[in-house]
């Protein structure tokens, strides 16, 4: 059953990190099935592909696993031997929706060669099946890749960037086979990034197995160059051979809480979780456009829910990081959904307190309620007083009581008190008008001096006073303290 969903939103404040932390686990190497029309974009990682048979790695200081085939059968690249490799079992993965299924296979063995004939075993290594099961041809680009630390002949690829394609179709029934390397387990094991570019207001979907993480810019430009790479960590120092390098570490500010584990990456009686490293090149806005992240993921057979769900956010960390300092959340679900916001990509994970009971749903932000619509554009009249009226949550059932206005969305150190909000707009495109783009944010008054207005059980409600002559569109944008930002309403002046 598909489980979580956690959204956030934010501006973006960016860090590229050269490598994950020494013995952390690798997300394995990346099939991707890219249809020529667009229509189909299909990702896994060696880390899912799981075999249903679970050993202990005799290199990996006690850790279990029966994915990661590829690379051995090392979560962390280690190399454990020609006779463990090649006695794995083989990895199995399905793809299949309206149109489409291809299987998948890994395995590993002495001797062989890919379909292209371009990397053959030396002496061992391992290979990826894909199979055309579905009714129609596919047309597309079907590829193999990742990123090992050692490179070069006559075992790795050069420059440690292993790269497979296979370009020709494949018809109802046909395979491919792609491989990594001459000795795949012997390059120190594969990260692999994903990246795409955005368009100015264009999401960008991450597939990740059958899971999958979004990010939906508010304000950005186009142009900016976002790269994911997914982290896998364990759950907690009670799955086989954690230590503080390979398992979920919430830090000093969370130190309750736990993560929210993956079906994907997980197996029987080894629960795990994914940090997502999320970064910003190519544009002048990466560090400033907002946005709101959102993660689908299920959760492993077995497990009942969470409770007091939280997004959190390590601020310029790489993944993995026991630095998560904001909690950026704003909604889950259990069927499928974590979502937040704010600015700045970082680290990010789903996680939940232990000590709350399971709900089934929770979001933390109830708004803007009546007379605004959160679903339509909203006309106003300048200098029309315009109420925002919302509901705050700590955790389900537990409102926010005791909010404060701030006058910045940055303030310096200690001029707010916490915890604050603090309201402004930022110009959008109207609809059928000139496209707009500003990343400038401007802090509105209330009307009256009526300010931040408290009426109880987290009901607030701050009277916007527009401003007269104001012309265009604008996004209403409520930023925290926290690090949550959202934009639950756009108006047009009139």
């Amino acid at each position: 059953m598909k489980i979580p969903v956690l959204v956030a939103a934010a501006a973006l404040s960016l860090l590229i990190p050269t490598a994950v932390f020494a013995n952390s686990l690798e997300s394995g190497a990346l099939l991707s099935i890219k249809s020529n029309d667009g229509s189909l974009n299909l990702a896994v990682y060696d880390s899912q592909i799981h075999s249903g048979i679970v050993r202990t790695n005799p290199c990996d200081g006690g850790l279990i696993t029966d994915a990661y085939v590829l690379q051995g059968g090392s979560p962390s690249g280690c190399d454990p031997g020609d006779i463990y490799e090649v006695a794995q079992a083989p990895g199995a993965f399905e793809f299949a929706g309206t149109g489409y299924k291809f299987d998948v296979k890994t395995f590993y063995q002495f001797g062989g060669c890919n379909t292209s004939g371009t990397i053959c075993a030396n002496p061992d290594s391992g290979f990826l099946t894909v199979t055309n099961n579905g009714a129609s041809s596919f047309a597309g680009t079907i590829t193999l890749s990742g990123n090992s630390p050692l490179a070069g002949p006559p075992y790795c690829a050069a420059g440690g960037a292993a790269f497979d394609s296979w370009t020709t179709g494949l018809a109802p029934g046909a395979s491919v086979t792609l491989a990594l390397a001459p000795d795949s387990s012997n390059c120190g094991g594969y990260n692999a990034p994903q990246t795409q570019t955005l368009t100015a207001g264009g999401t960008a979907i991450f597939p990740v197995g059958t899971d999958d993480y979004e990010l939906a810019p508010l304000d950005n430009g186009g142009g900016e160059q976002i790269t994911l790479l997914p982290i896998p960590v364990l759950q907690s120092g009670l799955n086989p051979g954690s230590n503080p390098s390979n398992t979920f570490n919430p830090g000093a500010s969370f130190s309750t809480f736990s993560c929210s584990p993956y079906a994907d990456f997980s197996e029987a009686g080894n629960p795990e979780c994914t940090e997502f490293q999320l970064t910003c090149s190519g544009a002048a806005d990466c560090e400033q456009f907002l946005y709101t992240a959102t993660t689908h993921y299920s959760f492993p057979p077995g497990f009942p829910g969470i409770g007091g769900p939280a997004f959190l956010k390590a601020t310029g960390q790489s993944c993995p990081s026991s630095l998560f300092d904001k909690n950026i959340f704003l909604f889950y679900s259990q069927d499928t959904t974590h979502k937040g916001g704010g600015g700045g990509l970082s680290c990010f994970v789903a996680a939940f307190d232990p000590n709350d009971p399971i709900v089934p749903s929770f979001t933390s932000f109830v708004g803007f309620q009546s007379p605004v619509s959160d679903t339509q554009i909203n006309l106003i009249h300048a200098p029309q007083a315009v109420p925002l009226i919302w509901q705050q949550f700590l955790s389900p059932g537990v409102p926010l009581t005791n909010l404060t206005f701030c006058s910045s969305p940055n303030p310096a150190a200690g001029s707010c008190t916490a915890p604050w909000i603090n309201l402004g707009t930022i110009p959008i495109t109207c609809p059928a008008g000139p496209p707009v783009h500003s990343t400038t944010e401007t802090t509105i008054s209330a009307a009256g001096n009526s300010g931040l207005q408290n009426f109880g059980n987290g009901n607030y409600q701050f009277n916007w006073k527009t401003v007269k002559g104001a012309k265009g569109c604008v996004s209403v944008v409520a930023t925290f303290d926290s690090g949550l930002v959202v934009s639950p309403a756009t108006f047009q002046y009139q």
